[in-house]
């Protein structure tokens, strides 16, 4: 809290200094071709300051998007646009120094023009630090623990160096007294936004530090147990609670399998609402079927907060089928007699295939009976026959 309350001073006492010298707004020029610093004794310094501005970067380039594949690149995005800041803050500081150093030597035109150059480098740095601060509000929530505490360290290390830049500027400007009026009031009220930005930055850390990441729970289940069949119709329900005393806005719920269920939608003060999404289950590859679902919303400070719910795991349902077989041997029967004498092959099969028989459960009896020769003979006066008497009950 030391860096808080110290760069509040600075803040408080440098806007109390420069409203009281204010009468209008202005701007300077943007654009390094505006400034004409040909005349900087120092090559070097010339040097640095056309570096920052051929690199410049563009306000919204960090990233520009928002659903949640990965939380690493999230990551990886605001690490890489954080360093480039903090590159780009060392070099103005080392451009300040150096300025220091030449300032004795210049006239006031070339003072003028070359604090010029500074307040729009400045300017620039400013709203890339905005950027910076309005995606962390986007993921901050969406990041581990390690990464909320290593962004927030990198956070106030920007802003502090952002305050030592400012005072520096602050101190160029004093120098500034024997320039036009005109010149003195468009640098004091440029000054004085330069100001008023870097207290909102420093709101915004305070916002961090107090921001609750777990006020928007998200529940999920199905309308039936048991088994389901492929291609059965079937209901998800989504429950969604804010459990802070703030309103939600702008929340989307997403399905790791249907996609988006729903949008758009607000949530007052501890108030549930929940949402339906039918489908129909097509799972050839195993047993279950499991989903989760996230919901994202935007609290009153922008920050995006995310939950992610339960899974749901639906069993489908495995056919029960009877597949047996049954293979006869070759019979044969010979009677031979002047009398009356019978030859016969009687084969009695009986089978009672029961299969199971359960709520949304295919069941199937399958079988297959291979009967052998059947071989019968009869000479003179006797009887030949065959005889195949098959009795199957299937349930």
């Amino acid at each position: 809290m030391n860096l808080i309350q110290s760069l509040r001073v600075v803040i408080i006492a440098s806007l109390m200094l420069i409203t009281s010298c204010i009468c209008c707004l202005g701007s300077m020029p943007d654009g390094f071709d505006q400034f004409h610093i040909g005349f900087l004794p120092d090559s070097s310094l010339e040097s640095d300051l056309r570096e920052l501005y051929s690199h410049q970067l563009e306000s919204g380039e960090i990233i520009a998007f928002l659903e949640m594949e990965s939380t690493s690149n999230y990551s990886k995005s605001l690490s890489d646009y954080e360093g480039r800041l903090r590159d780009r803050a060392i070099k103005l500081a080392h451009i300040e120094a150096k300025m220091k150093e030449v300032w004795p030597e210049l006239n006031v035109e070339e003072r003028i023009d070359l604090t010029g150059c500074l307040e729009d480098l400045l300017r620039h740095q400013a709203v890339l630090l905005s950027d910076f601060q309005s995606y962390l509000k986007k993921v901050y929530c969406l990041l581990p623990v390690q990464d909320k505490r290593k962004f927030l360290n990198s956070f106030v290390d920007l802003l502090d160096r952002e305050a030592t830049l400012l005072m520096g500027f602050e101190d160029f400007l004093h120098h500034l007294q024997n320039a036009p009026e005109e010149d003195q009031i468009e640098f004091l009220a440029s000054f004085e936004d330069l100001i008023r930005r870097q207290a909102i930055l420093l709101e915004i850390y305070e916002d961090l530090l107090k921001v609750n990441c777990n006020i928007l729970k998200i529940y999920k289940y199905v309308d039936r147990c048991g088994c389901h069949r492929s291609g059965q119709n079937i209901t998800y329900t989504y429950v969604i609670k804010n459990t802070g005393n703030c309103t939600i806005e702008g929340i989307k719920i997403a399905d790791s399998r249907m996609g988006v269920i729903i949008e758009g939608v607000s949530l007052g003060p501890y108030e549930t609402k929940s949402f339906n999404k039918s489908t129909v289950l097509n799972s050839p590859h195993g047993p279950t079927v499991c989903n989760t679902a996230r919901a994202w919303g935007i609290d009153p400070n922008n920050f995006t907060i995310m939950s992610e719910s339960n899974e749901v795991c639906i069993r489908m349902c495995t056919p029960t089928i009877n597949q047996e077989s049954l293979e006869l041997g070759n019979q044969k029967a010979l009677a031979i007699a002047t009398d009356p004498a019978t030859a016969e092959n009687n084969i009695v099969i009986k089978k009672n295939q029961n299969g199971k028989c359960c709520e949304n459960e295919n069941s199937a009896n399958q079988m297959a009976i291979r009967v052998g020769d059947q071989v019968a003979a009869a000479y003179r006066s006797s009887k030949g026959g065959n005889n195949i008497k098959i009795v199957s009950n299937q349930q």
